[in-house]
């Protein structure tokens, strides 16, 4: 903003160039929290209540949306579980450190760790299978939409739609998990430090409150689709085509998604939160079908043919005689502006897309180093509209979640100065470190609340990762609530092993 108003005072171009140092030292950092957790069980491990407290370090202020993500890991913490009692206090306390803000999947990364490393101890602590534990603690199928009996940014947590059983059986299968525990077992016999680990996650998408987007098409077929949200790289003028495309019937490349103009729509809250696809695509569907709502009297005007028998197929509105309009006849017929659409989509509740990440670990016991064999993400969101995309957000995510898990961390001595001013000291995965990640779509759970049926993609990659990871360097290990802190860094795993010897 600084930039801007510059400019416009100065009536001149400016540019700001921010180095390295700068961003790592001044940018928002994240993921500092405390948590302790308190949970009482039956004898088949089922969590009866949860009680539990947390603090989160919000540096030196509040600013951007850093306060959200204690309220994100406060209403999420409970995750697929159905958990009949939670008490939550979560507290944020300012430091003399630079501000947090929220990180991709903020508030579940964190709250997901401390959960499914607590069902991992109670696994342990009743002699039980960790699977097992978690598949008697999850919300069955007939219970959706499931009432959490919370509020987080605002709205009620309801689980719109998820078949989590369903999900944990096909995800064990996929993996081939009964056989991968042998084979780790005879590595372990063997002398490696080889381990599996498993960690269920719910993550939220589709925030609103509403999204407009508008449609027209030239005499020519050409199509333009106008949107309040803008893409920072995930695809959005991708999947808004595709979206328009299937009610239209035209091909994308004959489509135009144009973003970033305010003076063209009113409003889009933006691409973030994992909202696009749910909240923008949805609104692009109903220009769509309000599109070919107002070209149907006028196609049927075309064909001198009664609208309620016309047959639209193929971007086409035929009629009983076999006479067909195109849209882009339609839209020369109506001249002007020719033919539009509007659509606006409005949701009082997010809607919860879910998943399990399953990780295959090796540990070095004399350097601490941990190398990642074998990385599964399975997530259902609910119907994947262009599946190479969503399998490049679980993907990235997950190699950031890696990064998390594993490396990259904000250290301060004690007074506060932090420590981590290049990417000498904040350490972040490479091509070397990153497994080849198998992305496990499914589409069992379409969500009842758009007319998609879709939940968003944006971080379910991310969710589990740290949980996943800290649960295979305890299998590894053959050491049960070894690891409660992340990152995992060499030097940090090398005292924990040494501790055990």
């Amino acid at each position: 903003m600084l930039v801007c108003a510059a400019a416009l005072r100065l009536g001149v171009p400016v540019k700001w160039v921010e180095d390295r140092k700068e961003h790592l030292l001044a940018a928002n950092h994240s993921r500092d929290q405390v948590y302790r957790l308190r949970a009482a069980v039956d004898s088949r491990g089922y969590i009866l209540g949860l009680d539990a407290e947390f603090t989160t370090d919000q540096g030196a202020y509040v600013r951007t949306h850093g306060g959200t993500v204690t309220d994100l890991a406060a209403g999420l913490l409970p995750g697929p579980y159905v958990i009949p009692a939670y008490r939550v206090a979560g507290h944020i306390r300012l430091t003399n450190k630079t501000p947090s803000g929220t990180y991709r999947a903020p508030g579940r990364y964190e709250s997901t760790f401390a959960r499914e490393r607590l069902v991992d101890r109670i696994a342990a602590e009743l002699g039980l299978d960790p699977v097992e534990v978690r598949r008697v603690n999850l919300v069955p199928a007939e219970a959706m939409p499931f009432h959490r009996g919370l509020d987080t940014l605002g709205t009620h947590v309801v689980y719109d739609s998820g078949l989590y059983h369903d999900l944990l059986d096909r995800t064990l299968a996929h993996v081939g998990h009964a056989q991968a525990r042998i084979d780790v077992a005879a590595r372990r016999n063997a002398g490696e430090a080889v381990g599996l680990g498993l960690a269920f996650f719910v993550e939220k998408s589709g925030l609103g409150p509403k999204d407009l987007a508008r449609i027209a098409i030239a005499p020519d077929g050409s199509v333009e689709i106008v949107t309040g949200v803008a893409s920072i790289g995930q695809g959005v003028e991708t999947v808004l085509a595709q979206i328009a495309s299937e009610t239209l019937g035209i091909a994308p490349e004959r489509m135009r998604v144009i973003h970033g103009q305010t003076d063209r729509i009113e409003y889009g809250l933006g691409a973030f939160a994992s909202r696009v696809t749910v909240m923008t695509g949805s609104a692009v569907k109903i220009a769509s079908e309000d599109v070919l709502a107002r070209a149907r009297p006028a196609a049927a005007a075309l064909l001198q043919a009664d609208p309620a028998g016309l047959i639209f197929e193929k971007g086409s509105f035929v009629s009983a005689s076999g006479a067909s309009a195109s849209l882009a006849d339609v839209a020369r017929h109506l001249g002007g502006p020719g033919l539009t659409g509007e659509g606006e989509f409005a949701a009082d509740h997010m809607n919860y897309p879910y998943g399990i990440h399953v990780a295959q670990v090796r540990v070095d016991r004399e350097t601490g180093g941990v190398t990642v064999e074998r990385y599964v993400v399975a997530c259902d969101v609910g119907r994947a509209v262009n599946p190479m995309l969503v399998e490049g957000q679980i993907v990235g995510a997950c190699a950031q979640g890696i990064g998390g898990a594993l490396l990259e961390e904000f250290v301060y001595d004690e007074g506060g100065q932090p420590l981590a001013a290049s990417l000498a000291d904040y350490l972040m995965p490479t091509c070397h470190e990153m497994p080849p990640v198998e992305a496990f779509v499914r589409e069992d759970a379409p969500s009842p609340q758009n007319p998609l049926g879709v939940k968003g993609a944006g971080e379910g990659g991310i969710t589990a990762v740290g949980a996943a990871i800290a649960a295979a360097i305890d299998d590894a290990l053959q050491s049960p609530g070894l690891v409660t802190r992340l990152p995992v860094s060499p030097s940090r795993l090398h005292a924990l092993v040494a501790g055990l010897r």
